[in-house]
């Protein structure tokens, strides 16, 4: 079962077998394949990058081998964030509006992302709840818009 990306904002960054906190996530970074690639996580000192092969999802918290797997985020370094690819809009491949995108499904185990959930606004996703696509649906990308297979195809 998928872990959606903002239930693992703001969980503790934990080093394993000494318990310390080593600080929280702050953000995702996902690439162009809508991968996450790494977590943004503050720690006392700022912030910086944790690549996702040295993590452990768990249920409350992230499990992390040592501080070193921590990376400073330098000066004028750039990544993107969930925050910026949330909000993009999704067309169906004839150019109908399904909605926005409003989370990427992460697979705790894998680390890879299953699919993107879509918002269609707050009434409709009130009465029947956001819909998934799996990411296998989605054709790309072009600027704010994410295009995605029609159903029937």
């Amino acid at each position: 079962m998928g872990v959606k990306s903002r239930r693992i904002l703001g969980l503790p960054v934990i080093q394993e077998g000494a318990g310390n906190v080593l600080g929280r996530v702050a953000d995702v970074v996902i690439d162009d394949g809508f991968q996450v690639k790494s977590l943004l996580v503050d720690v006392r000192e700022g912030r910086c990058v944790l690549d996702m092969d040295e993590v452990v999802i768990g249920h409350d918290v992230l499990l992390v081998k040592g501080a070193e797997s921590l990376k400073r985020v330098e000066a004028g370094q750039y990544c993107i964030k969930g925050r910026e690819r949330t909000g993009m809009m999704v067309l169906d491949y004839d150019g109908r509006e399904l909605g926005i995108m409003s989370d990427v499904v992460v697979e705790p185990e894998s680390k890879e992302v299953q699919g993107i959930e879509i918002s269609s606004g707050i009434i409709k996703d009130f009465i029947t709840g956001r819909s998934e696509i799996s990411l296998e649906n989605v054709i790309g990308t072009d600027g704010d818009t994410i295009i995605i297979q029609n159903e029937e195809e």
